[in-house]
């Protein structure tokens, strides 16, 4: 046994391991299960945890069984899994479960999982662990895109009547998920509509590219047997609610392979991005509208890229910088935004080149004024060229010192050292020649 770092154990005596994994996070199965132990105890309830292979080792999963008959159920996920792994397992969980809470360990959950719950519950759980001597202890929190709680150790928890519970966290559960499907009220087209747009942008602000049928799990189950000519309808009317120049939000959807649907780009068409000519294009294409859709809408939100332009034959055009001549700089008073910082600190520059000191002077006032309120990134090149300028304008302050000094002719100079200096012609100061007579006195 160790007594400075974790001890690991096989799990059958007198078998060859296989085991690849011999860092300390290799145990943490086996330590969960410890923790789980001491929790029921202290709570008084009756509880059995047990490690599950799903393919790549004894530890992918920890499944706990509580409550009367077991029938609640708490699954700590090790291992990754893809989305469809996971619904078919939450499908078959559920069924056999009368609550089910799924905690995912670092970098186990796929964004298509995480979209799912937080429309569900308005957050997900996640779990680590922390080393204390020669153990290891799990800490869980309740998380979104916006907030999270705070890391709390397992004895914090409760297990209610609902499922597991973390301080802090509010469970939630959409209106239309708690209402039978067939007792819905059929909803008009424009509603479909503001739904689809809703979800969208919310699959946009969480970063995340829904397949139809993840969206429609935020837009409605009704939206689930449209064809695909009649979500071509929807999603065109979708774009016409945006303002001009918006992200094309239907640029998010895919399929379960992570390409765009076809039928997007006729959505692409329809909305004046032109016609792709091939799926290589029509998927760069909604990458990049993609990325526009996350710096728009995304948390906090960002200047967006500008969008592809697809050429008459549906190529991708040539991307061209647009001349320094068209750039303008933003002046304002007091706070600078994250629009300014290429202007000004290229107006810096320019100003340098151009010889220009009384502009170099101005914009450094300005340039003083609003560095303190960009981001890092931007902060450091205006940064730079604040250096620059100033280095530059001393140059020149000193540089016409010296000049000054060059215009004295060195032979009038010497003249005046053999005269007693430049001043022995000038008059004496009032007064002076009189007290030296006194003293004579």
């Amino acid at each position: 046994m160790y007594r400075d770092k974790v001890c690991h154990f096989a799990h059958r005596p007198h078998t060859s391991c296989h085991r690849t994994a011999t860092g300390a996070n290799s145990a943490d199965h086996l330590f969960v299960k410890d923790d789980l132990a001491a929790w029921t105890g202290s709570l008084g309830i009756k509880g059995r945890a047990t490690s599950r292979d799903l393919g790549s080792g004894p530890g992918d999963v920890v499944d706990f069984r509580a409550g009367n008959g077991g029938r609640q159920y708490v699954r700590f996920q090790f291992s990754k899994l893809s989305h469809a792994e996971w619904a078919g397992a939450r499908d078959r969980l559920t069924r056999e479960a009368a609550t089910l809470d799924w905690v995912f360990g670092p970098s186990t959950v796929q964004p298509e999982t995480m979209e799912e719950l937080y429309d569900e519950y308005g957050y997900l759980l996640r779990f680590r662990f922390e080393t204390h001597g020669t153990a290891r202890h799990i800490r869980l929190r309740a998380e979104n895109p916006g907030n999270s709680t705070d890391w709390v150790p397992l004895r914090v928890c409760a297990m209610t009547s609902e499922g597991l519970r973390v301080p802090g966290a509010e469970p939630r559960c959409r209106t239309f998920r708690s209402r039978p499907r067939d007792a819905a009220a059929p909803r008009s087209g424009d509603e479909q509509v503001r739904a689809l747009r809703e979800a969208l942008i919310s699959a946009a602000r969480f970063r995340t590219r829904p397949t139809w049928e993840a969206l429609c799990r935020s837009a409605g189950g009704d939206l689930l047997g449209v064809s695909p000519q009649d979500r071509v309808h929807l999603l065109i009317a979708v774009e016409q609610a945006g303002g001009e120049g918006t992200p094309l939000l239907s640029a998010l959807l895919r399929t379960g392979e992570g390409e765009p649907p076809p039928y997007v780009g006729q959505v692409v068409a329809a909305a004046g991005g032109g016609t792709p000519a091939t799926a290589q294009v029509l998927k760069r294409w909604c990458q990049r509208e993609a990325d526009r859709a996350f710096a728009v809408h995304g948390m906090p939100s960002r200047t967006a890229p500008a969008r592809l332009a697809l050429t008459s034959d549906g190529r991708i055009a040539a991307q061209r910088a647009e001349p320094s001549t068209r750039r303008t700089i933003v002046h304002v008073e007091a706070r600078a935004s994250l629009l300014e910082v290429t202007p000004l600190h290229e107006a810096l520059r320019g100003a340098r080149e151009r010889q220009d000191r009384r502009l170099a002077v101005g914009l450094l006032e300005q340039a003083e004024d609003s560095i303190v309120t960009l981001p890092k990134p931007e902060r450091g090149r205006l940064a730079r060229e604040l250096r620059e300028t100033r280095d530059w304008l001393n140059s020149e302050v000193k540089k016409h010192k010296r000049k000054r000094r060059r215009l004295v002719n060195p032979e009038e100079r010497g003249r005046a050292k053999r005269r007693g200096g430049t001043l022995g012609d000038a008059r004496p100061l009032p007064g002076v020649g009189k007290q030296s007579k006194k003293g004579k006195r």
